[in-house]
């Protein structure tokens, strides 16, 4: 048993051929023979009777094979690495009879899956803290594809272990691994060697994902419709459909995981089933799972070039491998290997705070960078539903931003100090800056001196030729008299026109002003209207003249005054002057237009010559 266990624990995976570690016929048919011995010897060790005289009881054997430890579950796990596929129906049989005879297995088999979702955790771990190492890397994708692959055949051998795996939701563990651990593995290693043969052995590890749980999946099927054969009543299965609707539900989050689970095996079908087998079931949460699954295709991944595969044979059963993994060419875009930080992060930054006030900006940056729209990213949260990375990380977290002085200092080597530092007309970083670079007074080509811009006469030159071009516009054109004699006779008719004054000036004016203008008016009419051109500064004694003239009209002297308006005439009893009775009468017919019926006109007009402060 000692040999058993040690060539089991040292054998090559049926992922892997013998032939990458041996070109020599001799060894690889060697051992392929004594392949077939072990498989040979483990199945003796599980039989209780070889003839009449003998046997022993199957309560003994399986006593000793457990007590003894003859086989264990990691055996179990070794030898379904290394037979693979096409040995299952012998481990099929090998598994069954050990769990029939010996129940304890179930228990043992429990914890190992329990130790395979832990291990997934401690991968991911290791990748986020060594991810620099090339070597661990390509060890973490074996390990990643040896428990995949355990785990997938496992599920398709063994019925009972996949009631274990729903009771500690694999399902969950496989959904974040394949939508958060392998992208980043897969870029790691991409960003080392892109033609890495470890590429191809991580796409196989999607695939036996893939299978997992759909052998999962088809744990719930099965059970649904042998309870709809038994039992035509549909409420025996409403438990059943809500846990498989449920689970599809959770794996919604995982935007990879949906998108290559629908290529390979279509959801659509799925739920024909429940529908048939469940006429109660949540009509409503199934066409929002089955348009959440159909538009997975629609999520636009940017793919990185795949490196090219091989096409190797297995060292056991010459079984060939996956020429072309379908749904499983990787996608990455951005940092966490989903989708990558939309265009308007801020945003959608917004919108998540607004329904989630208490995230920071810092972590809903992270988890919009690993969810495709607002919309998963909200339900993820809501439901509790987040990737382990995500789940521990500071709910509060802010968002420092880069400093550009940073990168700046990495492009150029330049310590940025100043905010021109590193521009277009940066002289220290850039052969040919942009611009005139002024380095004295002046611009160049200017003078230097006031001597120098005296002595400048090229703006004659410029005037020269300006004048130049008036005298070829003279030349050419034709002189109209004519037309010049019309325009002066038109100009000179308008110039005699009078301006009449707005309604406005003479509603503010009072009477006196109207009295004034007419007698001016009146005035100038009389006074002859040519004079003399060759009176080039009248005379003074004309002047004054003049002006008393208008005045004495105007006024008149005191006797004429006194005359003309006098209406306090003599003392009374002694008798009035006609002239004085009709100055009275006169006085009493206008008295309502003037004295202290119109204040309003005399306050306007001395308010306007600023008599009354405004």
């Amino acid at each position: 048993m000692a040999c058993i266990t040690s060539f089991l624990l040292e054998s090559t995976p049926y992922y892997l051929s013998i032939v990458t570690l041996t070109d020599d016929q001799e060894i690889i048919q060697l051992y392929e023979r004594i392949l077939q011995k072990i498989l040979a010897i483990v199945c003796r060790l599980m039989t209780n009777k070889d003839s009449d005289t003998e046997f022993m009881s199957k309560e003994y054997l399986a006593s000793m094979i457990y007590s003894k430890y003859l086989i264990s579950i990691p055996m179990i796990f070794d030898l379904i690495t290394i037979y693979g596929r096409t040995n299952a129906e012998m481990l099929e049989k090998l598994i069954l009879m050990l769990l029939k005879i010996e129940p304890k297995y179930l228990g043992d088999l429990k914890e190992a899956l329990q130790f395979v979702a832990k291990s997934f955790s401690t991968a991911q771990e290791q990748l986020e803290h060594e991810r620099e190492i090339i070597q661990l890397l390509n060890d973490l994708c074996l390990h990643t594809l040896d428990c995949a692959a355990n785990l997938s055949i496992l599920l398709d051998v063994c019925p009972e272990s996949r009631e274990i795996c729903v009771s500690i939701n694999m399902e969950q563990t496989i959904t974040s691994v394949y939508d958060n651990f392998i992208p980043n593995l897969y870029k790691s290693i991409y960003m080392y060697d892109e033609k890495s043969p470890y590429l191809n052995l991580l796409n196989r590890a999607r695939v036996e994902l893939l299978s997992a749980f759909r052998s999962i999946i088809n744990y719930f099927i099965e059970k649904i419709l042998e309870r709809s054969q038994h039992s035509k009543k549909s409420s025996n299965n409403l438990e059943l459909v809500e846990g498989l609707l449920s689970i599809f539900t959770l794996s919604l989050s995982d935007n990879i995981f949906v998108s290559d689970y629908q290529k390979l095996y279509p959801i659509e079908n799925d739920i024909e089933i429940l529908r048939q087998a469940c006429p109660k079931m949540d009509t409503f949460k199934a066409d929002f799972i089955l348009q959440a699954f159909l538009s997975a295709d629609e999520n636009k991944f940017e793919k990185l070039p795949k490196p090219p595969k091989k096409q190797t044979q297995n060292h056991v059963n010459g079984r060939e491998e996956v020429k072309d993994e379908g749904a499983c060419a990787l996608p990455f875009d951005g940092e966490t290997g989903a989708a990558a930080l939309p265009l308007n992060i801020d945003s959608q930054i917004r919108v998540v705070q607004d329904i989630l006030p208490d995230l920071g900006d810092g972590f809903v940056r992270k988890l919009l960078a690993r969810y495709d729209n607002t919309e998963h990213a909200i339900a993820a949260v809501l439901e509790g539903n987040l990737p382990p990375d995500l789940d521990e990380c500071d709910k509060s977290e802010i968002y420092i931003p880069p400093d550009p002085q940073e990168q700046l200092y990495k492009e150029t080597g330049v310590s940025r100090i100043n905010v021109f530092d590193g521009d277009d007309y940066d002289v220290r970083i850039r052969e040919k800056p942009k611009g005139i670079i002024k380095t004295g007074k002046g611009f160049p080509g200017q003078p230097k001196t006031a001597t120098a811009l005296l002595d400048d006469k090229s703006h004659i030159k410029e005037l020269k030729s300006r004048y130049e071009q008036y005298s070829m516009v003279t030349d050419t054109c034709d002189y109209d008299d004519e037309y010049d004699d019309s325009y002066d006779a038109l100009t000179e008719s308008e110039s005699k026109k009078t301006a009449k004054k707005p309604q406005s000036m003479k509603d503010v004016l009072v009477d006196e002003v109207e009295d004034e203008d007419d007698e001016e008016e009146e005035f100038e009419e009389d006074q002859p209207k040519a004079k003399n051109p060759m009176n080039f500064c009248e005379n003074p004694e004309d002047i004054r003249a003049r002006y008393d003239q208008k005045r004495q009209l105007k006024y008149g002297n005191a006797k004429g005054s006194s005359s003309n308006k006098d209406v306090v005439g003599r003392t009374k009893g002694q008798g009035q002057s006609d002239t004085v009775v009709l100055n009275r009468q006169k006085k009493e017919a206008h008295k309502s237009s003037r004295a202290n019926h119109n204040r309003k006109q005399g306050s306007s007009w001395k308010r306007n010559r600023g008599m009354i402060p405004s």
